[in-house]
């Protein structure tokens, strides 16, 4: 039975819940909702975490937009 992840893209200011059977790595995750590594950084529950993190049911995850400048 598939259930739920909760995702906030900060660039498009947008709530999205994807529907997952199992757990899944952070890079499947932004595979699917076609996010480039390079361009954000990643919170899941409150923490900063890599794109080797696994992700499952019931977790939060942000992805917040990268700036630079010089």
């Amino acid at each position: 039975m598939a259930e739920e992840v909760k995702i906030f893209l900060e660039r498009q200011n947008k709530h999205e819940n994807l529907s997952i059977d199992k757990e899944i790595s952070m890079a499947e995750l932004m595979q699917r909702m076609k996010v480039n590594p390079s361009e954000v950084i990643v919170v899941k529950n409150g923490e900063l975490v890599t794109e080797d993190a696994r992700v499952k049911v019931g977790d939060e995850i942000k992805f917040l937009a990268v700036i630079s400048g010089g």
